[in-house]
């Protein structure tokens, strides 16, 4: 329940950071001069700074705000949204050109959606009954099956052991402990994923303490550190994600090499332009996210659901590829398919100095 509040604390301040970001902050007038910069006052706003010439002193005002910078954004989210989601060339193209009135920046977006993707998966959750160890195989069989592949990696665990194959020794052990949790659940006719990966992080920390589990082979150091982390799973759980959504602005730069390798021979396009797509295209998949993920904590199944989800990626990318930078079809597709594989990279990066940053700091 505290990590919910604490969540649903942190998408309170990247609504109301990212609301401050977007415009400027509500001043008041005395005497007809600005207050922020002691100009004189024309209209609602003042010419030299840009704020607001009137404030409410009120409570209810204090929740105005606070409502209206969290869902409004001054009627922009009705504009941005719709482009973004049908139209992200277009919505890019105007923003890289100037036409920036009626939409939000892309860095409150990318802001607020962040937090509001890490708000929901703090609620969300995979069904207990959505998938079943072993699938319609009766119990008995399941756990023969099981109890043949565990002897199995016993006995290649033994021939790496005596050749002194250490990468191999490695792999074999994370896969023994995981077989051993399957093994566990696998005469259960009730068993969930769930109750396996439960099984499979507390059978990790036990080897790991035992010495039975080696975390991270070749540095001493750095898996005694990993050992130290895994005595509280708990503590290491909450580290990484507070980090995750601390460190999520490194999507950004750890895309923008990828997208000038895609057009760096072409003239008129800088690093600035890739930003803001990179900046629009995260955002757009952090909402694909929470979609998918409250389908999955409700349980949906439909494959009308499911695949224009698991296409959107592709399809939105090639979209904002055309619009954005002008391209033909062939443009588009060859970038569209170098970019998706681009992005698997840059997300096992970032998770990888999340891991690093959250477990082993």
């Amino acid at each position: 329940m505290s990590d919910q509040i604490e969540a649903a604390g942190a998408l309170v301040t990247a609504g109301m950071a990212a609301h401050a970001l977007d415009q400027p902050a509500p001043g008041h007038s005395q005497g007809g001069a600005c207050a922020n910069c002691g100009t004189m006052l024309t209209g609602p706003f003042c010419g030299q700074c840009g704020q607001r010439a009137h404030l409410h002193r009120s409570v209810g005002a204090v929740f105005h705000e606070f409502l209206h910078g969290i869902t409004h954004f001054d009627g922009k989210a009705w504009t941005t949204l719709p482009m973004l989601v049908f139209r992200p060339g277009r919505l890019t193209r105007s923003y890289i050109e100037g036409q920036r009135a009626r939409y939000i920046a892309p860095v409150p977006l990318f802001l607020l959606v962040v937090f509001l993707m890490f708000f929901v998966l703090s609620f969300a959750s995979l069904p207990d009954d959505a998938v079943k160890v072993g699938g319609d195989a009766a119990p008995a069989e399941r756990a023969a099956e099981a109890r043949k592949a565990l002897a199995d990696i016993d006995a290649e665990l033994a021939a790496a052991r005596a050749a002194g194959n250490k990468p191999r020794i490695v792999e074999l052990q994370a896969a023994r402990t995981g077989m051993a949790a399957l093994a566990k659940r696998a005469g259960d006719p009730d068993a969930s994923a769930s109750d396996v990966v439960s099984d499979i992080g507390r059978g990790i920390v036990q080897a790991s303490q035992n010495g039975e589990l080696t975390i991270i082979g070749g540095f001493p150091e750095l898996n005694a550190k990993a050992k130290e982390a895994l005595k509280n799973p708990s503590l290491v759980l909450y580290k990484l994600q507070t980090k995750a959504y601390k460190l999520s602005f490194l999507l950004v730069p750890l895309s923008l090499p990828w997208l000038w390798l895609a057009f760096f021979w072409r003239r008129g396009i800088g690093l600035y332009d890739h930003a803001i797509f990179a900046l629009y295209s995260i955002s757009f998949m952090s909402l694909l996210f929470i979609t998918a993920s409250l389908g999955l904590t409700a349980g949906i199944s439909n494959s009308l659901f499911w695949l224009p989800v698991v296409l959107a990626p592709a399809v939105h990318m090639f979209v904002q590829l055309r619009g954005a930078y002008a391209l033909g079809w062939f443009g588009a597709t060859w970038r569209t398919l170098y970019l998706s594989i681009a992005a698997v990279i840059t997300l096992g990066l970032y998770l990888l100095i999340l891991v690093v940053l959250g477990v082993l700091d």
